[in-house]
């Protein structure tokens, strides 16, 4: 299921204020927003995407010169492995696969805490707006 929140002045200036209180680094505009967790090390972000003009999904990913970086090691790892399996060597397409696996899911938690942690922040400023 994708996370998604709505597309108002109301959420672009809570987002603005987010960057402003220095819980995030970035950018938000009418389109598109990306935003960058204020600790160290961090080499994630969130981005939200304008879908059809009502809403920003959500997205998680790697910031720029990693995202880069992973996607290449990734495709040389299954050359290897293809490789690996021709020459008649199980052993090193296995341990891709679980080290593969090891990082996947580390994202996929991350990606889940993070959206999390971020919509959390944006719902307390919701009702601090309220109050």
């Amino acid at each position: 299921m994708r996370q998604t929140i709505t597309k108002s002045d109301k959420n672009l200036k809570i987002l603005n204020n987010l960057i402003v209180n220095g819980f995030y680094n970035g950018y938000v505009g009418t389109k598109k927003f990306e935003l960058m967790r204020n600790r160290f090390p961090n080499n994630h972000r969130i981005i939200g995407i304008s879908n059809d003009g009502k809403n920003y999904d959500l997205k998680f990913d790697f910031k720029s010169p990693l995202n880069i970086a992973v996607k290449f090691l990734l495709t040389l790892g299954i050359l290897i492995s293809i490789i690996s399996l021709i020459k008649g060597n199980w052993i090193l397409p296995i341990v891709v696969v679980i080290f593969g696996l090891i990082i996947l899911i580390d994202f996929k938690l991350k990606e889940k805490k993070e959206i999390n942690f971020f919509t959390d922040k944006l719902l307390v400023f919701h009702k601090t707006e309220f109050e």
